[in-house]
């Protein structure tokens, strides 16, 4: 592999910081030549120690300045094979959790068939994302106060219906959600189920990715099936983690997230984390009945319980270096060029 570079070897053969050979890669992506996926890494060709010089020439010193003085937000994008696995359920919870541990946190409802995030939360907001599409309202207006203070960005088909719009309107939502990014410190995205190529685009632009599963065995074949795709596109050495929902005892919990991630492993070369579980508790239902997040509805609840440790590992894993550059414009860099 002596013709292939690690990001240490670009390092060194540039003189110039990882913050900032990341932040090129990002934004500059049209730019760079695809990596090389070696033994479950991904490794630079040869030639990009002349591509991020050259790029560094023409961009340098704005983007020095970029990256010391702008950092977005932590996009995570919740995601399933399969529909009906808590997905929903989770994102907001578990923004109302890394709320109260101190993250300013919002939640974008992507999910274009089924948005609901607002249901669940007891908001009947007045403008989505298709307002803004239109032009009719800018970001103040559609960032709804939810629970506990978590922002709530509702009616996510707006989203995904960017790859059907103009230029100009792709700049305009995609401009307002980077500023969100700037405001947040943490953007929680319930994506839609299955393999579309808005859903798959989107995870491939977030930061870092939360796959939700169940003991169901559909439930662990569609998620296999949906990584295996993302994986074949260019996961980008991205943080994967996995939640077992719907589980009634540990052991379960642990048989679905070990299985998950030894094929992960095995067949794909991608490391799947586990950041835990949710039990099987009457107070989901209850709290979905009463329009709020169990995590409101009953905070000792041990659903509750279980959101709140994996709103803290989340936070043991800060990954400053992902928060230099927009996972929006990413996103729109992806819809773009098709």
């Amino acid at each position: 592999m002596a013709d292939l570079l690690t990001i240490a070897d670009l390092v060194s053969l540039t003189g110039l910081e990882e913050s900032l050979l990341r932040f090129y890669e990002s934004e500059y992506s049209a730019d760079m030549p695809e990596k090389v996926l070696r033994g479950g890494v991904l490794f630079f060709p040869a030639d990009s120690a002349a591509i991020f010089q050259n790029i560094h020439a023409r961009h340098g010193k704005g983007a020095e300045t970029q990256v010391r003085e702008e950092k977005f937000a932590r996009v995570i994008a919740v995601t399933s094979g399969k529909g009906g696995v808590g997905k929903s359920s989770l994102t907001l919870n578990l923004a109302v959790e890394l709320q109260r541990l101190g993250k300013m946190s919002v939640v974008l409802d992507a999910d274009m068939g089924l948005a609901n995030i607002h249901l669940m939360a007891g908001l009947d907001p007045r403008h989505d994302l298709s307002d803004m599409l239109a032009g009719r309202i800018g970001v103040s207006e559609l960032v709804a106060a939810g629970p506990e203070g978590i922002g709530i960005i509702p009616g996510g088909g707006g989203i995904m219906s960017l790859a059907d719009s103009t230029p100009a309107d792709r700049q305009q939502i995609i401009n307002s959600l980077a500023e969100v990014e700037k405001a947040a410190d943490i953007v929680l995205v319930d994506t839609g189920a299955g393999l579309g190529s808005s859903v798959r685009e989107f995870l491939l632009a977030a930061d870092e990715l939360i796959f939700v599963l169940t003991p169901d065995i559909t439930s662990l074949a569609d998620a296999y099936g949906l990584l295996k795709v993302l994986s074949q596109q260019g996961l980008g050495g991205r943080p994967v983690y996995s939640v077992v929902n719907m589980v009634t005892t540990l052991r379960q919990a642990a048989d679905v997230a070990l299985r998950f991630a030894a094929c992960a492993d095995e067949f794909l070369g991608v490391t799947v984390r586990n950041i835990g579980y949710l039990l099987r508790d009457s107070t989901v239902t209850a709290a979905l009945a009463g329009r709020q997040p169990y995590t409101v509805f009953k905070p000792g609840a041990r659903v509750s319980r279980n959101t709140r440790n994996i709103a803290v590992d989340l936070l043991g894993n800060e990954l400053e270096k992902v928060r230099v550059s927009s996972a929006f414009n990413r996103y729109l860099r992806m819809v773009a060029n098709g």
